[in-house]
């Protein structure tokens, strides 16, 4: 071997050098490789590689270590061990390369294989994505459609046509459409037969100009309505179709809609619609490249409901303006008749004010003559029987004066004070004997224990009540033919004994404090048939009822046949030395007095010119309080004393004083007392009354009724004041 010399020496080290520095850095890749292999092994599933990442992997160390092997031989190159180590490496490289070669031959197909479907589906994601786009944007498009129908639907007037209206253009102008019309079901010309009509249509072609009822009827069985009305997608109907025909030219879509009334809202459940109407869409017909689309269907069946809603709000508005209509009507016809309750409610109570005025009226003359005819009987030898009828007309005449006192005030009152009982007997059972005989019914009369002669209580109340009794059992008197029968009246002083107090049909009377005495009122009907008592018993009843329970007392209607009538009542028994006075008082005479009466009633004023002149009295009666003013005026020195009477009803207070106001104008050139004569209503005792009259110039006050007693008593204390 030929040498190169010392040059050529070191540059064979070097070369070795080179060398033994790529053997070592090839066989550090080769041997990193199968821990990268096996680390992307454990981070991904390569199920299916896992031969192939073996062979590789044995192929890499193999490689490896033959690249080692090599560097370890520039420093032993005689080694028989590394030489066979080497050797054996390649051997085993070789086969691990050729079989890795053969594994290539079916991974490289595979590979290109899944390139190929990475490849679609990419492709496939991209129209994903871009399908994903378009249901987006449709989705937006939709929504901004059906926003701006519910806010147009909002802000429409309440008018159902201005809704439908309202709708229809707006559907139009987002949807680009030519016409949009609503058909509805309703009955034929013969009323038989369903047709559809048109109730709504829009043509933005004429600027959104209304058609309303302008086409033909449709037979609701024709095959295309038919066909709309079977689902709720939306159709596209064919140019011989009779809602094309009857709509312009162009592309025709049509849907089924549902009607909404308030009788289809029950509760909170789904509202089931009872009838359908169609909506039909027409595009534009420019060139006949447009047509209807699966997107602009999907539109169309999402702006349906929308119109659905409009169709219902319409129709519920409509009943609901309808049934306001009524409503009103009926409010209107409420208020009228309430308008006529009330005056004829005023009416009633003017007609009673005044029926109940003029009975007080006549009732007031009546108590003056009466008590002429008392004072009379009291003076004269007049006998018993006559005097006993004279006192009898005399409460009647009181009783009748006081039911219209009552009538008029609407209130039931009670006075306490001191009366005769024996008086008030007899005169009952004369009034009774009276009524008894006018009905042909035989009287009679018993009493069983002494009575107190004088009590406290409300005369004219307990004679109310006796008179009730008779009345009652009178009606209930036999039939023409029968026996006449017999009523019976007892009265004795009693106690309440423990079973009456205890008993179904009695009232427990109320403890009373102080010295009282209960006193029984029975009449009695005694005859063999009697009417029943079911249809007496009314409102004279109740109201005394009512009596006996504000006079501590019981009534009751008792035998088989209702012909017993019991009354318990509860008086108290008055101070010693507080009575009535037994003999007649005594009347003034004031011979001379010259009197003018202002008495705006002619029967009240006769009565009172009696009075007068019973009492002596010169007296120049005038029917009004202009006459008086008129005649002092002209002779007022003459007159010593004015009688105002002006009854004209509610007023008459205001009239009294007004006409003593101007008579207190002409005193300053005469004297001259005046008295007037007013009515105290209400219970009201006259005190407040007696004060306005005071400061009006009036020196005294007859309280009517006026009789002979008041009028001469308050004469005297006039006359002796002034």
């Amino acid at each position: 071997m030929r040498r190169c010399g010392d040059g050529c020496d070191g540059a064979v080290d070097a070369m070795l050098q080179c060398q033994k520095v790529s053997d070592f850095l090839i066989a550090a890749s080769y041997l990193s490789i199968p821990l990268e292999l096996l680390y992307f092994a454990s981070c991904a599933d390569l199920a299916p590689l896992k031969w192939l990442l073996l062979q590789l992997a044995a192929f890499a160390v193999l490689g490896g270590s033959i690249h080692l092997l090599a560097v370890l031989s520039h420093h032993h190159p005689h080694s028989s061990g590394l030489l066979l180590a080497s050797t054996a490496a390649k051997l085993l490289a070789a086969l691990v390369s050729a079989a890795t070669a053969l594994s290539l031959l079916t991974f490289i197909p595979r590979l290109i294989r899944a390139k190929l479907r990475e490849a679609l589906l990419r492709a496939k994601a991209r129209q994903l994505d871009r399908d994903l786009g378009l249901i987006r944007r449709r989705v937006e498009a939709t929504s901004r459609v059906v926003r701006m129908l519910t806010r147009n639907i909002r802000a429409s007037p309440l008018d159902p046509h201005a809704i439908l209206h309202t709708t229809l253009l707006h559907i139009a102008d987002a949807l680009a459409l030519h016409v949009c019309a609503v058909w509805v079901p309703g009955p034929g010309p013969d009323g038989d037969d369903q047709v559809l009509q048109l109730v709504h249509q829009v043509s933005l072609r004429d600027k959104g100009a209304v058609q309303l009822g302008s086409q033909a009827l449709i037979p609701a069985d024709d095959p295309d309505v038919v066909h709309v009305m079977s689902s709720e997608a939306a159709k596209v109907l064919g140019p011989g179709s009779a809602l094309a025909t009857a709509s312009p030219r162009g592309s025709v879509a049509a849907i089924r809609m549902p009607m909404l009334k308030v009788s289809n809202f029950d509760g909170g459940r789904t509202p089931e619609p009872s009838s359908y109407a169609i909506l039909v869409l027409v595009l534009p017909d420019t060139d006949g490249s447009r047509g209807w689309s699966g997107q602009d269907l999907e539109i169309v069946e999402v702006v349906a409901d929308q119109v659905a809603v409009a169709l219902s709000h319409a129709a519920v508005l409509e009943e609901w303006q309808s049934l306001r209509d009524r409503l009103a009507e009926q409010h209107g016809d409420l208020l009228y008749a309430k308008h006529e309750a009330a005056t004829a409610t005023e009416a009633i109570h003017s007609a009673q004010s005044a029926m109940c005025g003029a009975m007080q009226r006549q009732m007031h003359s009546v108590a003056g003559l009466l008590s002429m005819l008392r004072h009379a009987a009291a003076t004269e030898n007049m006998r018993p029987e006559q005097r006993l009828v004279v006192d009898a007309i005399a409460r009647t005449s009181a009783l009748s004066l006081a039911l219209a006192n009552d009538a008029d005030a609407e209130t039931l009152t009670m006075s306490r004070v001191p009366f005769g009982l024996h008086a008030l007997v007899r005169e009952s059972m004369a009034v009774a004997r009276c009524l008894s005989g006018c009905s042909g019914v035989v009287f009679s009369h018993q009493s069983e224990n002494p009575l107190p002669e004088w009590v406290v209580g409300d005369e004219t109340r307990v004679f109310h009540l006796l008179l009730h009794m008779v009345g009652t059992l009178l009606s209930r008197r036999p039939c023409d033919g029968a026996a006449p029968g017999c009523l019976s009246f007892s009265v004795k002083r009693r106690s309440v004994s423990d079973e009456e107090r205890y008993g179904r049909d009695w009232t427990p009377m109320r403890s009373s404090t102080g010295c009282t005495v209960r006193v029984e009122f029975q009449f009695r009907m005694e005859t063999p048939t009697v009417r029943p008592a079911s249809s007496e018993m009314g409102f004279s009843f109740g109201m005394c009822n009512k009596i006996v329970q504000m006079m501590n007392g019981s009534m009751r209607s008792s035998g088989s046949d209702g012909a017993r009538i019991t009354v318990v009542l509860q008086f108290h028994l008055p101070q010693p030395g507080v009575h009535r006075r037994t003999s007649a008082p005594s009347i003034p005479r004031f011979d001379g007095l010259r009197v003018l009466l202002a008495d705006s009633d002619g029967v009240s004023r006769a009565v009172t010119r009696m009075l007068l002149e019973k009492l002596g009295c010169q007296v120049m009666p005038v029917p009004s309080g202009a006459h008086c003013l008129s005649l002092l005026e002209s002779a007022g020195s003459y007159f010593q004393l004015v009688l105002l009477d002006l009854d004209t009803g509610a007023t008459a207070a205001e009239d009294v004083f007004e006409v003593a106001l101007r008579i207190r104008e002409l005193r300053s050139s005469c004297w001259l007392l005046v008295v007037a004569a007013l009515a105290f209503g209400g219970g009201d005792d006259g005190g407040g009354v007696r004060e306005t009259c005071q400061r009006a110039g009036i020196n005294g006050v007859v309280q009517k009724p006026i009789t002979l007693t008041a009028l001469g008593a308050q004469l005297t204390g006039v006359l002796q004041n002034n």
